[in-house]
């Protein structure tokens, strides 16, 4: 029916198949499920280049172009956060078209200044011209692709172009009724990268029609690419139906042992998240950083039972039974009795080792893993953590410290009980000693204590400022879980929740759906958290990863 939109739905099922696998350098394609259809494939030595064509003709509105804005900065984000060595060039197109960002650029491959000059182009920018000039945006694509042979060639490597893949994504509202028809210049492209029975994988295009009821899906397929049980031609009723369907497209499932991903994107409970059981009682959280390694607060196992009592709760009703733990050497809680202090958290970190491993270590680039799947968190001071941030290898632990944690206030995220994901602000430089001197207001165990006795330098703060958005107080179980950062799309573990001056679910209430109570604290005080950073804490990580993890220098 040529009058009929495809569902988002649909459309995400089956671009996504193609798109998200882009995420791992692949060596082969996965099988053993034909319903995922082909997926775009990298060798080691390859790359992909990927090109967004806006349409910014005059039928499209200032709105739709906005929403086409958006698309592609999602693609630009979503990609360039994982490791994979993507360029990308953006293209803007009424009557004419505008090269906003050229795989002929350094630039391309800083996906920051792709996003700045996509973020930053305008609507007007093409002025009264308000055709739609399909061909002309694809004509820069080749004149791209040719400067990419020619340059190869000139540096020495004339058949590295060979292991670039490209995929154009052409996002439009309407027919090509300005340049001429494109489908010669799509015949143009494919001799140019000789695309054959044998490199058809080699080449990617899809165009998706948005909106008006002009959208003339046979134009639309005479551009896409054309493969047996696929589809790269979509037409969709709006451009919101677009952003969402690209946006389900993008969600990953294909990351093999990529650190710090949460799938989809807003799951309540992270695949690193663990669960500590002693019996069937839940005494403590942790974080999976990788094989058989969970970490978590030393405290948890102060009169426990041995190891063997306990167990790992991954979710999805996979539990793993302990096989020994290894408390940080300096963690004593009896250590400022003497003082006045009662219990003394400084160095409250603890390595579990499981008796087997579990998460995505091992697997196969480009094998399918099930998003429910544990997945490691990445932590910082490692080569992990540098590519998460998109930072060159060899960064320091120190610049990571300064990268993640430099501002007085940092937004980050604990797990609760429930589990949901719960936002805090960690108080950091000229905020730090009123969020610390919390620990010592009256109503507490350290009320006559002095600061620096109960809270040292290896404590990370957060609680609620007055006058400072709402920020959640960690709960009794809750200890031991993982305080982490979001860095575009990647999640890294900066400290261990410890210990706190308010339990906010003291009580167990619950509402009528059993969702966890979290009251206010009672007037007057300030509820305060405390966790160990990971940063202060690198001699003992690196003793006992070294052997799992690359860490960074110092």
């Amino acid at each position: 029916d040529p009058y009929a939109y495809d569902l988002p739905e649909d459309v995400s099922e089956g671009f996504g198949a193609s798109l998200t696998s882009v995420l791992e350098l692949a060596g082969a394609r996965p099988h053993n499920d034909s319903s995922l259809g082909r997926r775009i494939v990298l060798s080691s030595e390859g790359s992909l280049h990927v090109y967004l064509l806006l349409d910014a003709s005059g039928s499209v509105r200032s709105e739709n172009f906005r929403l086409f804005q958006e698309c592609g900065a999602a693609i630009v984000d979503r990609l360039s956060s994982f490791e994979v060595a993507v360029s990308f060039a953006v293209i803007s197109f009424a009557s004419r078209a505008l090269v906003i960002v050229s795989t002929a650029e350094d630039e391309s491959a800083d996906a920051d200044e792709v996003l700045h000059r996509l973020e930053n182009m305008t609507f007007t920018d093409h002025g009264n011209a308000t055709g739609t000039n399909v061909r002309g945006a694809l004509m820069e694509v080749y004149h791209m692709l040719l400067f990419q042979k020619a340059r190869a060639e000139r540096m020495g490597h004339p058949d590295s172009w060979r292991h670039v893949r490209h995929v154009v994504i052409l996002l439009t509202d309407g027919r090509f009724n300005v340049g001429g028809h494109p489908r010669d210049v799509v015949a143009k492209i494919e001799d140019v990268l000789e695309i054959k029975p044998d490199r058809e994988d080699y080449l990617d295009i899809y165009a998706f029609g948005v909106g008006a009821l002009e959208v003339d899906v046979a134009e639309l397929a005479a551009v896409a690419s054309h493969r047996r049980d696929e589809t790269h031609a979509f037409k969709l009723a709006d451009a919101a139906a677009l952003r969402q369907a690209l946006e389900a497209a993008l969600v990953a499932t294909t990351l093999g042992d990529l650190c710090g991903v949460i799938v989809p994107a807003g799951a309540s409970r992270p695949p690193w998240h663990v669960i500590l059981r002693a019996g069937r009682e839940q005494r403590c959280a942790g974080s999976l950083v990788g094989g058989r390694w969970v970490l978590t607060a030393a405290h948890c196992f102060l009169g426990g039972p041995a190891p063997h009592a306990w167990t790992a709760d991954l979710g999805e009703g996979e539990l793993v039974p302990l096989q020994r733990w290894v408390l940080h050497e300096n963690f004593d809680v009896r250590a400022g009795v003497s003082r006045g202090i009662p219990e003394f958290y400084d160095y409250d970190v603890a390595l579990v080792e499981l008796e087997r491993e579990v998460g995505t270590r091992g697997t196969p680039r480009g094998t399918l893993t099930p998003p429910s799947r544990p997945r490691r968190v990445c932590i910082p001071c490692t080569e992990d953590a540098n590519r998460a941030m998109r930072k060159p290898p060899g960064m320091t632990c120190e610049e990571q410290e300064a990268e993640l944690l430099g501002r007085p206030r940092v937004p980050a995220e604990f797990v609760s009980l429930d589990p949901q994901r719960m936002g805090v602000q960690i108080k950091r430089q000229e905020a730090w000693a009123a969020c610390a001197s919390g620990a010592t207001q009256p109503g507490t165990p350290y009320a006559e204590a002095a600061l620096g006795e109960v809270v040292t330098d290896r404590f990370l703060c957060s609680g609620q400022e007055s006058g400072g958005p709402p920020e959640a107080a960690t709960c009794k179980g809750e200890s031991g879980g993982s305080l982490f950062l979001e860095r575009r799309h990647r999640f890294i573990q900066v400290g261990v929740v410890s210990w706190g001056t308010f339990d906010p679910c003291r009580g167990g209430r619950r509402t009528v759906g059993g969702v966890l109570l979290r009251p206010p604290a009672p007037p007057g005080h300030r509820p305060r958290d405390f966790h160990i950073s990971l940063f202060r804490v690198q001699p003992w990580l690196r003793r006992h990863l070294g052997g799992v993890l690359a860490f960074a220098p110092l």
